[in-house]
């Protein structure tokens, strides 16, 4: 499971460096850092058997946003990426986004558990 969850990490930054035109800076090391997040979080989680749903979301959330973004801004939806002369400020502040995402959602993920468990007893 963990093997086959790193390969689709690896999958996600490969397409983020392709995406970002195949250009080896600062940047794409930048851009990769929610995936990195992701792969630390998964691999600790599971290092320790502590794997829970709520990781899952996180981690789900994480890369669902990530690859949004990076889509829109490749295929050029909506005029996102050409349509704005400070649309690369997109690029400066998206890694933030997925982290702050992911957090929401697996702070949800357990409040949603915590409520479930007192509701069942």
């Amino acid at each position: 499971m963990v093997l086959r969850m790193n390969l689709v990490f690896a999958f996600f930054a490969v397409l983020t460096f392709i995406a970002m035109g195949s250009d080896a800076n600062l940047f794409v090391l930048w851009s990769v850092t929610p995936i990195l997040l992701a792969t630390f979080m998964f691999n600790k989680s599971s290092d320790e058997k502590i794997l829970t749903s709520s990781s899952y979301h996180m981690v789900l959330g994480i890369l669902l946003v990530h690859a949004f973004f990076h889509s829109v801004m490749f295929f050029d939806i909506g005029k996102a990426a050409s349509g704005s002369s400070t649309s690369a400020l997109g690029y400066v502040f998206f890694p933030i986004f997925p982290i702050v995402f992911g957090v929401m959602i697996y702070a949800l993920s357990k409040l949603i558990k915590m409520v479930w468990g007192m509701r069942k007893t």
